[in-house]
């Protein structure tokens, strides 16, 4: 039987209510000011582009935890116990579109257009998806809503995947939300010989930003990497989970010399349901990156 997962529904608008939260500074050591310098990279991110389209490749698994087996006893102290492993596995490659829904922090949209599943191609490549919106297609939205619809048709397991946008773990930093956390110094790590910051939150406001499909508040919790010279948002981690549903999302960043940005390399996502069998296991990874600015689109037809 195939695993079953509540879904998480992310609130469209990044400008959600947050009066009751407040940001749980730490004093000391300079946290303070390199949380700051995150927040203000948050903020000149998202003027560098209207549009920022790549090349997905989705690898999706189903795994199995070892299964105790039934018919232990003192001549069979194994107990009939079956190995544990991947069950299935799923290779999907996709155009990916972050679509900038305004210049005052509205956020972004995704968008993702399914070209080939486990080598099999389903379409021409032809950029459709980033030409709805480079020449402002009356449509565009509805349009790409549709070809993410069908996108999804292709994942493993019964989950769907509504917070694994690559850019939500930082979002969280920018001035709209970020009230509705408390962010606390967690030290510094070495990642790839650099010395990073680590920026701890938990979601204090209610309601929070994620909810089950039953409409229940699921806090998020996880961990922003920062470099302490520059603020730039170098890895995000983010959680979210309840007695029923848990889930793990965890984004690496890298420069592109060309679009002299950070951009999403890697993606990893975790699910598991208290009731399920199976885990969910996905890494997404991205390359050939392009942005595309607001001076740059077509007048709307």
């Amino acid at each position: 039987m195939r695993t079953t997962l509540l879904a998480l529904a992310l609130m469209v608008s990044l400008g959600a209510p947050a009066s009751q939260a407040q940001i749980g500074l730490q004093p000391g050591s300079g946290f303070h000011t390199v949380l700051s310098s995150a927040m203000r990279y948050t903020m000149n991110y998202e003027q560098k582009f209207a549009l920022l389209a790549a090349a997905e490749h989705y690898v999706q698994e189903l795994q199995r935890p070892p299964n105790p087996g039934s018919n232990l006893s003192r001549t069979n102290p194994g107990g009939g116990m079956q190995a544990g492993g991947a069950v299935s596995q799923q290779i999907i490659k996709s155009d990916y579109l972050l679509v900038q829904l305004g210049m005052d922090g509205e956020g972004w949209m995704p968008f993702r257009d399914t070209y080939e599943v486990k080598g099999r191609k389903l379409r021409n490549r032809d950029d459709r998806l980033l030409k709805l919106f480079t020449a402002n297609d009356r449509g565009r939205f509805d349009k790409a809503a549709q070809y993410t619809s069908d996108a999804t048709k292709h994942n493993l397991g019964n989950v769907a995947r509504t917070i694994n946008i690559p850019l939500l773990g930082m979002m969280l930093l920018h001035p709209r939300v970020n009230e509705r956390f408390e962010f606390t110094d967690g030290g510094e790590e070495n990642i790839g010989g650099r010395i990073l910051r680590k920026a701890v939150y938990r979601e204090a406001a209610r309601p929070t930003l994620i909810k089950t499909t039953r409409g229940r508040d699921l806090a998020l919790t996880g961990t922003i990497w920062i470099d302490p010279f520059s603020g730039t948002v170098m890895k995000t981690e983010m959680n979210a989970a309840d007695p029923v549903v848990r889930c793990q999302v965890t984004v690496t960043f890298r420069r592109d010399e060309a679009l002299d940005l950070f951009v999403p390399e890697r993606m990893e996502e975790y699910y598991k349901a208290s009731l399920g069998l199976d885990d969910i296991l996905a890494t997404a990874t991205y390359t050939n990156f392009r942005k595309v600015l607001r001076s740059d689109l077509e007048p709307e037809k």
